[in-house]
């Protein structure tokens, strides 16, 4: 694997160390998953506006905003 270099505050590199030893896991091992979660999280993001544009082209405004507010109600029940 190619090598980078990069800056990072003190206290998140603090962290990230302290985190390494206490699980045994490498520095570089530790970076390169968050950056692949935050890819994967970016990436499910834009599926996520892909698939509310989709759903607000094939329903009518007043569907639309049934199922919005019985989903908000189903959400907030959840808690």
């Amino acid at each position: 694997m190619p090598a980078v270099s990069f800056y990072l505050k003190k206290e998140v590199l603090d962290a990230v160390r302290a985190r390494s030893s206490s699980a045994n896991v490498p520095v570089s091992r530790i970076i390169s998953r968050a950056v692949e979660e935050y890819l994967r999280t970016d990436e499910t993001n834009v599926a996520r506006r892909r698939v509310m544009e989709n759903i607000h082209k094939t329903l009518l405004p007043g569907e639309w905003k049934t199922l919005h507010r019985e989903r908000t109600k189903a959400d907030a029940d959840r808690d």
